[in-house]
């Protein structure tokens, strides 16, 4: 047997080495620990509250809305509505199993109005963290989605731009595009005007990412400017719809329609036809999107004949009580006769019958030179500067070192210069206020701008009353309007094409009333009819009753005429 001693009363003591070891390491635990804790918040506290600060403080940014677009009267013609942008987070829905379950993906698509397999196709792949579902979704789906509490799905705010008026102003407002800057019409004119700028801010945010706090603004934000154009949205939709009318009825290609203020130079409609629906971009067509009214150009044809005139009245090369031959003539080889065929007539005949072989005889005698200075100074053949983007100058040739005789002769019928419908417009306008030409404004006006005397005043008067002959007794009678006088021109103008003419035409209309006191110029261009008639005052005559007529009564012009 081996002894073993009992440990039962055993004492065991530390020797005083050790326990001032134990102390030493215990008291120097205690300083380093103090010591941290004071250099950590006397010290250097910022380092705390930078880790702190970054659990709960987060950058946020908030961009206004765009601002409005409205007629003269404020009839909203585009406006930025509250959305919402549905984002996911293929990694976090993986992670809670959410990309495979066949329910809830048939649901956010339904909600999403996508296909379950467009969904899926966006969130199968689990290294996508941030790709978009939906950029324009309304605000009760949007709730809807959010009730599902589906992690991985990220909803923010957004807006989309709605246009209440669809294919009327289309051309004239515009559009924006998917990054939300303005293309065609007013949208891209102004973008800069009308965008709103981001206000960036940092907040402290609880867990479910509700801002507690505002702590400091990083960039000032700013709201979109309003806009206010200067059209009527009630002439707007009745000029399209007859525009449309007349396209329709005449197989036309396509048609414009421009009115002008005379007081202020203000435009009070402009419309195209064919249009498209700004809201559904779905079945957009870039060519349909072109404002033909500041974009095409054509030779304006006998429409031009009552500036023509009046270059050669103020050149003294005809005077109103000559008669002039008017039978037709050769000149370079070439027929001119007219469609109206007559044998004489003086100055007022000739612009009543539209007598092309009449105004051939006064531009031969007037010379090129003296017309195109007159047709310039009556702002045809160069920009209106209305601050419309795309808008093109036209061309007058005022360069051109040789003009033949043919082509001194076509120039007195509006052949071998180019305006546009607004243009045309902008220079009967002029006519109208006795050769006060105003600038053009395509936005509503404080303010009567400052006009410029072009022409003589007492020779446009007796223009005005040849123009109400034209209506009254000549070839422009579908354009006159019961107990109002009426000043106009008819224009049947071939196309223009590379090496010649085409066998199409441009069937227009322009003139003005009351001729009392003249309030609206109003110019109605059809661009190739092939049914029916192919006259101006035939297809764009009735344009111009219709439209003018809905103008004196909205605006309260007193008739001028009285009741036969």
């Amino acid at each position: 047997m081996v002894y073993k001693p009992s440990l039962k009363n055993k004492t065991f003591t530390l020797s005083l080495f050790r326990v001032v070891i134990v102390w030493l390491v215990v008291l120097l635990s205690m300083a380093f620990l103090l010591t941290r804790l004071f250099w950590i918040q006397v010290l250097h506290p910022e380092n705390l509250i930078k880790e702190g600060n970054s659990r709960v403080m987060r950058n946020y940014s908030f961009e206004p809305a765009r601002g409005l677009i409205t007629d003269r009267f404020g009839r909203i013609l585009a406006i930025s509505v509250p959305v919402k942008t549905v984002y996911a987070d293929a990694l976090e829905l993986s992670r809670n199993k959410v990309t495979y379950d066949v329910e809830k993906i048939k649901k956010v698509a339904a909600i999403l109005e996508l296909s379950p397999q467009e969904v899926f196709s966006k969130i199968k792949n689990p290294k996508r963290r941030h790709v978009r579902l939906k950029q324009y979704l309304a605000l009760d789906k949007a709730k809807e989605l959010s009730d599902m509490r589906l992690p991985g799905i990220i909803i923010n705010d957004n807006y989309q731009r709605y246009y209440p008026t669809g294919a009327v102003n289309a051309h004239l407002v515009g559009l924006l595009n998917s990054e939300g800057d303005g293309v065609y019409g007013v949208e891209q004119s102004f973008n800069s005007y009308l965008s709103a700028k981001a206000l960036s801010r940092v907040a402290h945010k609880d867990l479910q990412g509700h801002i507690i706090e505002n702590v400091a603004t990083l960039e000032e934000g700013k709201a979109g400017g309003n806009l206010m154009l200067s059209v009527d949205d009630r002439l707007q939709t009745i000029a399209y719809s007859s525009l449309q009318k007349a396209v329709t009825d005449h197989a036309a290609e396509s048609g414009s329609a421009v009115m002008i203020d005379v007081k202020t130079g203000e435009v009070l409609a402009m419309v195209n036809y064919p249009s498209f629906d700004p809201n559904d971009r779905s079945v957009f067509n870039s060519e349909k999107a072109k404002n033909r009214s500041i974009t095409d150009i054509l030779e304006p044809g006998s429409t031009a004949k009552p500036i023509v005139a009046l270059a050669a009245l103020e050149q003294n090369t005809v005077s109103w009580k000559e008669v002039i031959d008017t039978r037709p003539f050769v000149v370079d080889g070439k027929l001119i006769r007219d469609s109206h065929a007559m044998n004489y007539g003086t100055l007022t005949e000739i612009l009543k019958y539209s007598s092309n072989t009449g105004m051939a005889h006064i531009a031969l005698r007037t010379g090129p030179t003296k017309i195109l200075d007159t047709l310039r100074q009556f702002g045809l053949g160069h920009s209106t500067e209305s601050g419309l983007v795309g808008e093109v100058n036209g061309t007058l040739n005022a360069n051109r070192r040789f003009w033949s005789e043919i082509d001194k002769a076509t120039i007195g019928f509006g052949y071998g210069f180019a305006v546009t419908p607004l243009q045309l417009s902008s220079a009967y306008a002029t006519l109208a206020n006795y050769g006060l030409r105003l600038p053009v404004s395509i936005l509503r006006l404080q303010q009567k701008p400052t006009a410029l005397q072009v022409g003589d005043v007492s020779e446009i008067k007796r223009i005005h009353a040849a123009l109400e002959t034209v209506v009254a007794q000549g070839t422009g009678g579908k354009a006159a309007i019961d107990r109002y006088r009426i000043a106009g021109k008819t224009g049947t103008a071939k196309i223009a094409q590379a090496g010649g003419y085409s066998s199409r035409y441009f069937a227009s209309f322009a003139g003005f009333a009351p001729i009392s006191d003249p309030r609206f110029a109003l110019v109605v261009v059809i661009r190739a009819p092939q049914k029916g008639s192919i006259y101006g005052g035939t297809v764009s005559g009735p344009v111009f009753r219709d439209v003018m007529t809905r103008a004196l009564q909205l605006y309260n012009i007193a008739p001028d005429k009285a009741d036969n």
